[in-house]
């Protein structure tokens, strides 16, 4: 089924200012939200909703979203989330991120006391459309062992970078430290599927292809050694600088284990105070139409860029609607119905 970006930024924000949400705070936070599922990465999307209606039931969510500064001082700050939508203290440590830096050069912000803040490159397209170079990273609860254990103790822990460019879509690196996103584990799972070998290890330290016992296992981490020193970066930042939770002491956003107390790291970077922004962005795009224009490998018929693929589908669906399967649909709809809304997509 295909629906309009349109209708399903309403239907979200309907839910969330339903759930205590301001209707400022839902827009934003249903912004975030529909851009995952219109850039394919579903596992951030709307699906989340569920999520966020559940723990409002079970009372460890905070709504409306008290998202605020705490600390200011030049061109760093720390932003506390209140235990509330981690995607409007992630947008908020964003914009002042993007603020400092047109000020000082550079803006660093972190964030503390949130909860999953969804699709990073969402968050960096707000650097990366101010001229700016943008870091965005955070971490979360233990899915992964570090390199040579066998026991879940560093979260996925995304990182992301993005690039502005001219003519050519802006370089945007999204990625979890680990081999693979925990989403596409709890979607197999949801689906029936198994995983691919060499994706997870189950309790017992051995590998597994069931998604089931990956979730009570642990991912392994992306290049061995190299990922695991990642993520072990991006939880000292995100999470004990920040005064945020880290290792064992994060709780899950998929369980109603209590605040899931997530932390981040929101950078922005002022290109104009190194070289002039036109000239720099003319010189990326000559760096990917080179870079694209040199021979396949065999069966390769072109060379993507980071986030080339996820900014072609963004474009897709704001022509032709936002693929949703017949679930996804299904769980929105009941949602609007728990909260007493006439909406309904599809129909």
């Amino acid at each position: 089924m295909k629906v309009t970006a349109e209708e399903l930024s309403r239907a979200a924000a309907v839910i969330l200012e339903a759930l205590g949400e301001t209707s400022e705070n839902a827009a934003k936070a249903a912004d975030c939200l529909v851009y995952a599922d219109m850039t394919g990465v579903t596992t951030h999307g709307t699906y989340l909703l569920k999520n966020i209606s559940n723990r409002m039931k079970a009372g460890i969510l905070n709504l409306p979203t008290c998202a605020e500064i705490i600390k200011d001082d030049m061109a760093t700050a720390i932003v506390d989330g209140g235990n509330g939508l981690g995607f409007v203290a992630a947008r908020l440590a964003m914009e002042t991120a993007v603020k400092k830096a047109g000020e000082y050069g550079v803006g660093w912000v972190l964030i503390r006391s949130t909860n999953n803040v969804g699709c990073l490159g969402y968050y960096i397209n707000i650097a990366v459309r101010s001229g700016m170079i943008g870091v965005v990273a955070c971490n979360a609860n233990a899915a992964m062992a570090p390199w040579g254990g066998r026991e879940a103790f560093l979260g996925t822990n995304p990182i992301s970078v993005g690039i502005p460019a001219g003519k050519e879509s802006p370089i945007i690196l999204d990625m979890a430290s680990s081999l693979v996103a925990r989403g596409k584990i709890r979607k197999a799972s949801r689906e029936n599927k198994q995983i691919p070998e060499g994706w997870a290890l189950d309790r017992n330290g051995a590998p597994t292809t069931d998604p089931d016992e990956a979730l009570k296992g642990s991912l392994l981490p992306m290049g061995g050694p190299k990922g695991s020193g990642l993520a072990i970066i991006v939880d000292v930042i995100s999470g004990i600088l920040s005064g945020s939770k880290y290792g064992l002491d994060i709780s899950s956003f998929h369980s109603p284990d209590g605040p899931t107390g997530v932390g981040g790291i929101c950078i922005a970077l002022d290109i104009s105070r190194f070289m002039d922004l036109d000239a720099f962005t003319e010189k990326v795009d000559d760096y990917v139409k080179t870079m694209k224009s040199l021979e396949k490998a065999q069966g390769h018929s072109t060379i993507y860029m980071p986030g080339e693929i996820e900014n072609t589908k963004l474009a897709v669906s704001r022509e032709n609607g936002i693929d949703l399967d017949a679930t996804a649909l299904d769980t929105i709809n009941v949602l609007l119905k728990t909260v007493d809304s006439d909406m309904k997509l599809g129909g």
